[in-house]
Parts: C-alpha cells; structure tokens; sequence
C-alpha cells in the first residue's frame, strides 16, 4: 500500500506540473474597433465580443490607454445592453491621433480568467496589433488550485463508499475504519469546497497564495455563480454531517430517511458540474446530467473499491464478505459502464475535432484518462472473474458439483482480490488527478481556436539578400488584415494576390497600402480554409520588379 501511495503522488506530482497555467476558456470573436484598426476619428467606445458570457467583478477591467500610456477612459467597464457576451468602455471625447491600447481582463463562464489587448491607430502612425485571448494566471496559484482540486474530487469519491454501509454492509457502521474513510472524505470534500473559494479570487485576479486572504477578492467570488454553487455544497456537505452523524453509529440501524442522504449526494455532484465545462457546453440540459452521472459514477465506483479494501476485506468475516461482494461486483461494473458512456460524451464535447486529440493539453489528458480506464478494466476484469468464479462454486456446493471453497474462506483469494481492488483504486485517484487538471484547461476546440486565431506568417527570398515576409493577422478563413515586410531593402511598390488552387479560388486581390519603403498593409476576404498562395510582385525600380509566392495555412 505505501508503494503504490508513493506511486500515486509521484504520477499526480508529475501531472501537475506538466499542466502548467490554464489558457483562456472564453474567446474573443470580435472587437470594436477591430485590432490593428486604422481610423480617421477617435472612437466613443470600445467594444469587445466574446463567444460565452464573461464577467466583470471587482477584478475584471477594461482599460484604454495612448501611446504615453495615459488612462484615457471616461468611466468604467460595462456589459452593454446588459450583454453579458460583450464588455464596453467609453472614451473621453477629443482625443487626438496616436495608438492606442486596450487592455481587458474578464471571467469566463467556467470561471477562468481570460486576459488580452487589442490596439489601433487614429490617423498616422504605425499599425500595430494587440494580443487577444491570453491567459495571465499566477503559475504557483494555478499548480495549488488543480491540488485543491483533486482534494475536492478524492474526498467526493472517499464520501461515495458510504452506500456500501447504507445498502450492502450494516455491519459497517461498527467498523471503526469504515466510519473513517467516509469522515475523511467528508473532510476533504469540505476542506476542498472552503479552499476553492477562498483561491478562486487570487487564481483570477493572476495573483499569487498571498492573496488568499484578501477580502475582496473573496466577497467578489461570493458574488459570483462560482461563489454561489461552492456555498451551496458547503450547506449540502452540512446537511450529509447532521444524517451520517444519525447512521454511522454501532447501533444505528437502516431507515428510510436514509434515502434523503442520496438526494443530499447527488446535489452535491451537481455543484461540481454546474461550476465546470458542462455548464458551458451547448446543449446544458443534457452536458450537466451527463456531468453528474459521471460524477455520481466515479464517487460510487471509488468510493466502494476503497471501503472494501479498507475497512470490509481486512475484517475477514466470511458472511459479510459473501453478503456484499457479488453485488458490489455488479454495481461497480454498472458504474464503469456509465463512465465510459458519459465520459465519451464528455470527451467528443469537449475535444470537439480529430485535430485537437493529439495537438491540445485537453486532448492528451483526454488520452491520458482514457488509458489509464483501460488499465483499470484489466485489473477490474480480474477481481470479477475471481468474484464470479469462487462466487458460483459456493453456490453450487450443496449439489456436490464443485469442491472449491468459497472466496470468503479463501485467505489466498482474499488476498488476491484486495491486492486487485487496492490497484484499481489507486489507479483512480490518479485519474481523478488528471481530472482535477483536465477542468482547468480550455477545451479542445477552444484551444484550437484560440490558436488559430494567433497571426500566421510566411517568408521567402527575393534575391540579393534581401526577403519578404506576409503575415496574416490570424488563421482563420474570412476577413484578414496583411502585413508584406521587406529586409534587405525596400521597394517602390508591392502587389499581391491570392489563390486556392484546390478549391479554384482566385486569384483575389489584396489590397496594400505603403506604410514605408520596407512595409506594406492591406486586407482581403480568404473566404475558405485550406492553404492559399499568395503571388507577390516587389518592384523596386522602373524596369526591375521580382516575383514570388508564399503559401498561408486558413482554418
């Protein structure tokens, strides 16, 4: 047991750390003004768009500042029309020409922080873009949350062996370990729910494990749907104290009230769900419940596999052994059934393409968590055969067609069984390790999306020494902004044209205007993905002018 404990926090030490910062969950799809935007006039209000609603808070700002870096805000940020997918600031009126910046930080549904900034230009000057879509979290709060995390998931699934006690093995509530492991896990469970709340604030504001103090930073998570739904577990893990307070007792005895302790559980699931990815993956009404009922599986199946190992296995009574074991095969194998089915819905969701399974960190945990389910139904296929087999034989012994003992007289089939069982346990409490990793991060699409939405660029050579470079101001088919920059030399003119020979597109026109001698901007409508070839001709005297072709990848 200590070696495979040493094995558990090895994996989710190495878990953790390879997880790194969550990125953004929330994506920018547009702004007013655009970014990169060239205006005649200063703007009354600067407007930015977002793919989910996003909250603003104590934490959450907007920001426009000029090329001095002077605030030039004439109030503070709002939702405008009560749009919670848009943010909003108004400008002080007058302002001159120059660059300016605008910096937003915001909470996405899932209650990630998502961080960025747009610019653009008003009359001459440079043409510059922002950065969009970023995520700034405090690495060291971001590491200690995916633990607190994983607490808030172990003690969920340590709470789940109760049914157990309550259904299968009355006898439990006079062990002394089995009150145990549901008391440590309601612990956790608790001590989980309080710490999340109270980093949930300093993992937003991208500040570090001294703000866990802060008050405002708590009031502002309390305000919060977030803060809401870790309230209400910590009054339903209340109300699940007071019943088993009742019902682990040596000489309490079953009753139907103890039904309600179910309801109380399943709550509780449901405020796990309600504060993750199926609270913001369309459509709600079936990724919540698809949610729970993972949630619900993982506590039940867990739950069960490390009461057995550790309270009812060590007791060797035989009779309470026969009582319990053969059903508790039966509902663990149901239980791993609903987390395939539910988590393949999850992960087909959440991955959303065959593209982002290899080429996200929401994919590769994805993988992860898929392997290691294998794993488990190895070591699990093993316990239920020996189940099923010493099961059946005692059946049928008062027949005389068998002479193999019963499992529960069998020291060395015990033995075997809870090495088996203590296997899969820990198996799974490292998956849920990758599971308190996995809500952290941007789902596979978003993550993709985000990436496409990053500039995209090509060089070639002209000759001479000199080269040119096109950038694309993002990766995606539809309305680009161009940069076509020169080193080695300028040139007195640059056309360009694109083409997608695949798809008989083209070749369409981009339209470029000199900014310098080495720089060119201007726009076009890539309508399609798919890569498009884009024909250069650098003229740099009136009878000499080069040609040359660079390709752009669209998604």
């Amino acid at each position: 047991m200590k070696r495979f404990l040493a094995i558990l926090v090895g994996l989710l030490g190495i878990a953790f750390m390879l997880a790194g910062p969550a990125s953004a969950h929330a994506t920018l799809v547009t702004s007013s003004p655009a970014d990169g935007a060239r205006l005649n006039t200063a703007p009354h209000t600067v407007t930015i768009t977002f793919d989910e609603s996003v909250g603003l808070g104590n934490i959450g700002y907007l920001h426009v500042t000029n090329q001095d870096g002077a605030v030039v805000d004439a109030g503070t940020a709002f939702h405008p029309g009560g749009d919670g997918t848009k943010i909003a600031d108004d400008l002080q009126s007058g302002l001159g020409d120059g660059t300016y910046t605008a910096s937003f930080r915001v909470i996405s549904a899932d209650s990630h922080p998502v961080a960025g900034t747009i610019q653009f230009v008003v009359g001459n000057g440079p043409l510059v873009r922002g950065v969009t879509g970023g995520s700034t979290v405090n690495s060291g709060s971001s590491v200690a949350f995916d633990v607190v995390r994983w607490i808030s998931y172990a003690g969920l699934a340590l709470l789940g062996g109760a049914w157990l006690i309550l259904l299968l093995w009355p006898a439990g509530r006079d062990d002394r370990r089995a009150r145990g492991i549901v008391w440590t896990g309601w612990g956790g469970a608790t001590l989980g729910a309080a710490l999340e709340l109270l980093m949930q604030g300093p993992y937003s504001a991208g500040a570090g494990l001294a703000k866990l103090g802060s008050w405002s930073l708590l009031d502002d998570t309390l305000h919060t749907q977030y803060g809401t739904l870790h309230c209400i577990r910590l009054v339903l893990l209340g109300a699940l104290a007071v019943g088993f307070a009742r019902s682990l007792q040596p000489d309490a005895q079953p009753a139907r009230w103890e039904a309600a302790l179910a309801l109380v559980g399943v709550g509780i699931a449901w405020t796990f769900s309600a504060a993750g990815h199926g609270a913001t993956t369309p459509p709600t009404w079936i990724s919540v419940p698809d949610d729970m009922l993972h949630v619900l599986a993982m506590a039940t199946w867990i739950g069960g596999l490390v009461m057995l190992v550790g309270a009812l296995l060590p007791r060797r009574e035989p009779d309470e052994i026969r009582a319990a074991l053969p059903l508790f095969s039966r509902v663990a194998f149901t239980s791993v059934v609903v987390l395939a089915l539910s988590g393949t819905y999850s992960a087909f969701r959440g991955v959303g393409t065959v593209n982002a399974i290899f080429t996200t960190t929401y994919g590769w945990l994805v993988v992860g968590k898929v392997l290691l389910l294998l794993a488990i139904l190895a070591v699990a296929n093993v316990s239920r055969r020996l189940v099923r087999r010493r099961t059946v034989a005692y059946a049928m012994t008062d027949a005389v067609l068998v002479d193999e003992p019963d499992l529960a007289e069998s020291p060395v089939a015990v033995e075997r069984l809870r090495r088996a069982v203590v296997v899969e346990a820990v198996i799974g409490l490292v998956v849920l390790g990758f599971s308190a990793v996995l809500v952290a991060q941007p789902r596979g699409k978003e993550a993709l999306l985000t990436s496409y939405r990053e500039p995209v660029s090509a060089s070639a050579s002209l000759g001479g020494g000199r080269s040119v470079t096109v950038t694309a101001d993002h990766g995606v088919a539809g309305l680009l902004d161009f940069t076509v920059e020169l080193a080695g030399g300028g040139a007195q003119s640059v056309t360009a044209t694109a083409t997608q020979p695949k798809k008989q597109l083209g070749p369409l026109p981009i339209k470029l205007s000199r900014e310098r001698a080495d720089l060119y901007d201007g726009s076009a409508t890539l309508p399609v993905t798919g890569d498009w070839q884009i024909a250069l001709v650098v003229t740099t005297s009136t009878f000499q002018a080069t040609t040359q072709q660079v390709t752009l990848t669209l998604h």
